[in-house]
């Protein structure tokens, strides 16, 4: 169960990091997959993050 967790973390993550958040939680709408307050899932992703790495995930997403 443990693996399953940081599989599916570790999937998120890229995923949030390859699209942006706003593309990712489209995306995972769009697929199903995302239930619940789209504003906590964002917040579980960056809340280990840095400032800088979440200025520059934000600039980053803003260019798209």
């Amino acid at each position: 169960m443990e693996l399953e967790n940081s599989l599916i973390k570790e999937g998120v993550e890229a995923v949030f990091k390859k699209l942006g958040p706003i593309k990712a939680i489209k995306f995972f709408q769009n697929m199903g997959i995302c239930h619940g307050d789209s504003v906590k899932e964002i917040e579980s992703i960056t809340e280990k993050m840095s400032r800088e790495e979440v200025i520059a995930l934000m600039k980053g997403t803003s260019k798209r």
